[in-house]
């Protein structure tokens, strides 16, 4: 296999929809993991109330383009 397959991504979500990937993972639990460090992260950072949310989805592997 592949050393750097990584079928997780975090995704974040803002408070209008839109989604933008973080980044990608080897594991559920390190992208969970990752989650965990961004919200502790943005609630020392900020005193404004989060509407992002994070999300954690699989890639689809091997799923070439199709017409």
């Amino acid at each position: 296999m592949n050393g750097s397959l990584q079928p997780w991504q975090v995704v974040r979500e803002d408070e209008n929809g839109g989604r933008y990937r973080i980044g990608h993972c080897a594991t559920r639990a390190e992208a969970q993991r990752l989650i965990q460090r961004l919200r502790l992260n943005h609630a020392a950072d900020s005193t404004e109330e989060g509407a992002a949310h994070y999300l954690v989805e699989r890639v689809e592997l091997g799923g070439g383009m199709r017409r």
